[in-house]
């Protein structure tokens, strides 16, 4: 049961590292191994707001604070 709830939070941590990535709140080292944050606000705020609005969506599943979790390991806050 545990590998299966750490398995749903790694499914939506990447999930959400794609958002952060796609509103460019996030992009790869230049050794491409790793994501390195913009430091960019507005683009943070985004994807908080493009990660809930998939939730409502049932596209990423968990509860609201999952989701809360999620968004900060991906941006590493």
């Amino acid at each position: 049961m545990a590998a299966n709830v750490f398995d749903e939070h790694d499914g939506r941590v990447r999930l959400i590292t794609a958002i952060a990535m796609e509103v460019k709140a996030l992009t790869l080292s230049e050794s491409g191994d790793e994501t390195v944050s913009m430091s960019d606000p507005d683009a943070e705020k985004l994807v908080y707001a493009r990660a809930y609005q998939a939730w409502a969506d049932c596209k990423i599943e968990g509860t609201a604070d999952d989701i809360y979790e999620a968004i900060q390991e991906a941006l590493d806050v």
